[in-house]
């Protein structure tokens, strides 16, 4: 009759769902973005670390070489499906944009502009600064933040200035030596501008 450890002793796809409160924040901060982000992730990594360090020595200790190979390949597995996602248009920034698109789109038809103009707005996307990133979410009917940097036109470029001098809705495009501007599309005339700052702190 086998030992109870060695009957206990297969692979386990739970192992996988240790992943999810560490990843969850990149689905849900948005939530409620006046928390302490830096410290919650900081909390979700250690705890984390020590469940994961505890598994290993106590699998370890008991010879269930099922159960820490899948320790350490199920959430592997599930980063591989987050990224399959990724690659089919859904991520975090997507569901996100899906189920709040309507709020924007209702504050951007309030905005009151002379005839003919085209609707240039910004919004706040991400600001907690998590990945050194501050992120903009960008509506520009003209499509031309989406250029290649210094294709845009002279008009659409003093109307940036003018938005950012008087809204104070601003898009650096051109941003310094140490910084870093990619943007993506969203949605129609949505685009996120992500700033990426490497050297903000060690």
């Amino acid at each position: 009759m086998p030992e109870p450890e060695k009957r206990s002793d297969k692979f386990r796809w739970i192992y996988a769902l240790w992943l999810l409160p560490f990843l969850a924040q990149n689905w849900l901060y948005w939530l409620h973005p006046q928390w302490d982000w830096w410290t919650i992730s900081l909390i979700i990594w250690v705890l984390t670390l020590i469940a994961v360090a505890g598994s290993l020595c106590i699998n370890l200790a008991l010879r269930r070489w099922r159960r820490l190979v899948s320790l350490l390949i199920a959430p592997l597995l599930l980063l591989v499906l987050l990224h399959i996602l990724a690659a089919v248009g859904i991520t975090s920034d997507s569901v996100r944009f899906a189920l709040t698109k309507q709020t924007y789109l209702a504050e951007i038809e309030r905005t009151d502009l002379p005839g003919g103009e085209q609707r240039f707005r910004t919004f706040v996307w991400d600001d907690t600064f998590l990945e050194k990133t501050y992120s903009t979410l960008v509506y520009d009917e003209s499509d031309e933040v989406a250029l290649p940097r210094g294709e845009q036109s002279t008009a659409w470029q003093q109307s940036v200035q003018t938005s950012c001098s008087e809204k104070k809705e601003c898009v650096d495009l051109d941003p310094g030596p140490d910084e870093y501007v990619s943007v993506r599309k969203i949605g129609e005339h949505f685009y996120i501008l992500d700033n990426y700052l490497p050297n903000a702190f060690p």
